[in-house]
């Protein structure tokens, strides 16, 4: 029958489904043509609200105008509304909260643009031609906050290239020797900072700039010293030649000798921009990476027949750096705990008798400075210094405990003059001195451009500490085994040692020097400052 026919008739199917489809097909097309041009529309009006903030920003005291010029400039019928502000570039708070509108002083402009964009098919189901957008950009001028690059430890006030090579030579394993010429171009060449950290992230493939990587990396000190090589040129460049191998072995953790900032990352560059010394920069790495104890043999010194000095170097407190970039009172730096074990023997007989031995332990606590205040125009730097505990005491102690400073060494009292067991000096006495407070050191610009360093001085101390401790010891005489006051001996052995305090003062300080330590004193020096002069162009922060 017909009508059974038809309803099984299949002709025209694929034209209806065709027809539904090509409809939705359409109805999507609209929609995309719709989005796609308030998408359009919607990067170009933030294009424009980033380029009005900029300009805001840069001209703050006409932000309205600037803002206003340049919105129109990229799209004349958009509404422009400015409001001033100061941007506090503080993680802890959430984005939108570091913009505080119309707080001063202002180093930053919002900008917020309204613009109607068209709608081309989406006007028949909305009812509408159009639809408004809104888009806002926040601008601030970078306001990095001033900082300081200074570090701690004495310089040689004069080169003894014997000694040194000696130091050297414990340090790196290997024999060093260089001349007093080589010494002198070492002290007298200088690289800056930022362009060994950036020649080292070259050298060991870390992205330029993250200095904070650069720390966390080990790196051999004869490798750091072939960038300093490269970098100083023809100043100390034979002399670096002849130090480069012998420091091959040599690891060192280029953090436990730098130190920064926790957010010093941003604008460090400019903080990084001072030159060191670079023989301070590599006695400071052999120092912190290299043997720990050192035998120095002295040899004959005025009114001695021989001297000998043990040196055993600590790890400077909490891995504390040697130098630092801050602008605040983090990280201190601090000297390395050090201890120095003399024996002595004296030219002259004591009363005819016999030789005087002389055991002395030196110990010295680390001296620590820290920031305290940066002033800028003129650029002025105050440093919070606090010189180590120094002790110095008469006696023996077991030398292979020097370089254990998890242990504290006391020295018993030492037999300074054995006459074949007939007749005994026995020996002790101890002096110490401390500064319990860190004291304020202001250095000038004209300190800064000079890298001149300041010496600060524990209270109490006057002469040297060696020529104290022998002013004022506690000796018994022992005859045959009898304690006896023989007054005289006593006296006569004041009188041999009283000229000897200062000889052996004047010969342990240059050991001192080239580990960066004074006896009851600290050397601090700042190499640089930088100060924000507000003239850095304005950059997008929201």
């Amino acid at each position: 029958m017909p009508g059974r026919r038809f309803a099984h008739d299949e002709a025209g199917g694929v034209a209806t489904m065709a027809a539904a489809a090509g409809t939705l097909m359409c109805a999507l097309a609209a929609v995309v043509v719709d989005l796609a041009g308030l998408a359009l529309a919607g990067r170009a009006l933030q294009g424009a609200a980033d380029l009005a903030a900029l300009a805001a920003a840069a001209n703050l005291d006409q932000a309205e105008r600037a803002a206003t010029a340049t919105a129109r400039a990229n799209l004349d019928d958009a509404a422009t509304e400015v409001v001033t502000g100061r941007y506090t570039p503080d993680t802890t708070l959430a984005a939108r909260e570091r913009f505080g509108p119309g707080d001063t002083p202002a180093n930053a402009a919002r900008v917020t643009l309204t613009r109607s964009a068209p709608l081309y098919f989406g006007r028949w189901i909305l009812g509408r031609p159009d639809l408004v957008l809104t888009k806002t950009a926040v601008a601030a001028i970078p306001a990095e906050p001033p900082r300081a690059m200074f570090s701690i430890g004495s310089r040689l006030a004069r080169l003894e290239g014997g000694l040194a090579n000696q130091l050297l030579s414990s340090l790196t394993g290997s024999t060093v020797g260089l001349s007093i010429m080589d010494y002198e171009s070492l002290a007298d060449a200088e690289v800056t900072l930022l362009g060994f950290f950036d020649a080292l992230a070259t050298e060991l493939d870390v992205e330029a700039g993250r200095y904070d990587q650069l720390l966390d990396r080990e790196i051999e000190v004869g490798r750091a010293l072939g960038v300093v090589q490269a970098l100083a040129g023809d100043q100390g460049d034979s002399a670096l030649a002849k130090l480069i191998d012998p420091a091959a072995d040599v690891t060192v953790r280029l953090g436990d000798v730098f130190g920064l900032e926790a957010d010093a990352r941003s604008g460090l560059a400019q903080g990084l921009d001072a030159s060191v010394s670079v023989l301070d920069l590599a006695m400071a790495m052999l120092e912190t990476g290299g043997d720990r104890q050192v035998k120095l043999n002295l040899g004959v010194q005025p009114g001695l027949a021989s001297l000998v000095v043990d040196l055993a170097i600590g790890e400077r407190p909490n891995r504390s750096p040697w130098l630092t970039v801050t602008g605040d009172g983090q990280p201190v730096i601090r000297t390395a705990q050090a201890r120095l074990y003399v024996r002595a023997r004296t030219s002259q007989k004591l009363a005819g008798l016999a030789q005087v031995e002389l055991p002395v332990l030196i110990e010295l606590a680390a001296s620590e400075a820290r920031l305290e205040a940066i002033t800028c125009g003129p650029n002025t730097v105050t440093l919070g210094v606090r010189p180590g505990l120094a002790t110095v005491a008469l006696g023996q102690v077991p030398e292979t405990q020097l370089d254990d400073f998890t242990r504290d060494l006391t020295p018993t009292p030492a037999t300074v003059l054995n006459v074949a067991g007939l007749v005994r000096l026995i020996a002790s006495g101890e002096v110490e001195v401390a500064d319990p407070a860190f004291r304020d050191t202001r250095f000038s610009a004209a300190e800064i451009a000079d890298q001149s360093p300041r010496t600060v001085t524990a209270s109490g101390l006057g002469s040297g500490l060696i020529g104290s401790l022998f002013g004022d010891l506690d000796v018994q005489v022992q005859a045959l085994g009898l304690g006896l006051g023989l007054g005289g001996l006593v006296s006569a052995l004041g009188t041999l040692l009283a000229p000897l305090g200062p000889v052996l003062d004047g010969a342990i300080q240059p050991i001192l020097d080239l580990a960066g330590l004074k006896l009851g004193q600290a050397d601090v020096r700042v190499h640089g400052v930088t100060c924000d002069d507000g003239e850095r162009p304005p950059v997008l922060v929201g």
